[in-house]
């Protein structure tokens, strides 16, 4: 009993310690957003659930799912960051965008570039990319082989946050080319929000960031598999409240998630 009470203890200052210091980090003044303090595999995910988003796109439409290479990312990523001081597919120097790419080490017949702004996610890119009849045609051309997908955010820019898409058609193939799978982090039970199949202090800190950083107009992004998993109300939003029962879940409070009234 008193191993049991120890342990308990133990559990209720751990999650105490973590809650006192987001606490403690939302009393200072919120730190201006920019492209350096946006962790760089946050940007990565957004990317590839883009490149997901159009596999699925295309398998919708009757047409083969196509390649990542992380080289197309490398060079879309440039470009998202190039719209940012030049809104056009000519890049700051006036050359084409095509020039972004070095033909001698991925060889094409074809390339195009999608890119848009402004949207926050990438299901919305995505949705504005498939109302645009060009965007569109280019993302569902039967020929495609190959993409890459960038996503740059500054703060200070216009628009934020700016995706591109680039597309090629080629007789090659790379080494490193590989279809996307949908998620990094796949939450392996409900309120599992970082994946390592527990419910613990981990996943609260992890939705409590996601939270405040929303709330903050701070870019925070969970795939859609962590967002269904941390919606604890199952009402479609991620708020104070889904922390607040995760919270009792954790504690012992609540028997099941997602909690029901």
């Amino acid at each position: 009993m008193l191993s049991l009470f120890k342990k308990s203890i133990s559990k209720i200052t751990s999650l105490l310690t973590a809650v006192v210091m987001l606490l403690a980090v939302s009393t200072y003044p919120t730190q201006t957003a920019s492209a350096e303090n946006i962790p760089d595999n946050q940007l990565n995910d957004m990317a590839i659930e883009v490149a997901f988003l159009v596999n699925s796109y295309r398998l919708e439409n009757g047409l083969h799912p196509i390649y990542v290479i992380p080289y197309l990312c490398d060079a879309a990523r440039v470009r998202a960051r190039e719209c940012i001081e030049v809104w056009d597919h000519v890049r700051p120097d006036g050359s084409d965008f095509s020039t972004i790419i070095d033909e001698n080490l991925i060889p094409y017949h074809v390339v195009f570039e999608n890119i848009v702004a402004g949207r926050t996610t990438p299901e919305s890119a995505m949705e504005r990319w498939i109302e645009s009849d060009k965007h569109r045609e280019a993302m569902l051309n039967p020929d495609l082989t190959h993409m890459g997908i960038g996503v740059a955010y500054e703060q200070n820019a216009k628009y934020k946050y700016y995706w591109t898409q680039l597309f090629i058609i080629t007789d090659s193939h790379f080494q490193n080319e590989y279809i996307p799978r949908r998620h990094d982090v796949i939450p392996q039970c409900e309120g599992d929000i970082t994946g390592d199949a527990s419910v613990n202090t981990f996943d609260y800190i992890s939705l409590a960031d996601y939270i405040y950083k929303r709330s903050q107009n701070v870019p925070a992004y969970f795939n859609p598999e962590q967002l269904k998993t941390a919606d604890c109300f199952r009402d479609g939003l991620i708020t104070e409240s889904d922390a607040k029962v995760l919270v009792r879940y954790i504690l012992g409070e609540y028997d099941t998630l997602p909690y029901v009234f």
